[in-house]
């Protein structure tokens, strides 16, 4: 960006030192495809947090399996 602005300025002995960019308007396809990149990147951390969950319940079941056939009382 720097080349294309210093050559459309330097004829007039303008140095353009900074551009600030207030608006980017993206196309339409290309907003689509962000959403869905973004949808598909939150619902694959949803499953990594169920499975996650699951498997932190099935430790919590085999430990509860566990106490309740070392100790024959407890049923």
């Amino acid at each position: 960006m720097e080349v294309h602005l210093d050559e459309g300025t330097s004829s007039w002995g303008i140095k353009v030192e900074r551009v600030e960019i207030t608006d980017v308007r993206l196309p339409q396809s290309m907003q689509r495809s962000m959403a869905a990149e973004a949808e598909a990147s939150r619902e694959a951390r949803a499953k990594v947090i169920a499975a996650e969950g699951e498997q932190k319940a099935s430790r919590q079941l085999k430990e509860a399996a566990d106490v309740i056939s070392s100790s024959p009382v407890a049923l």
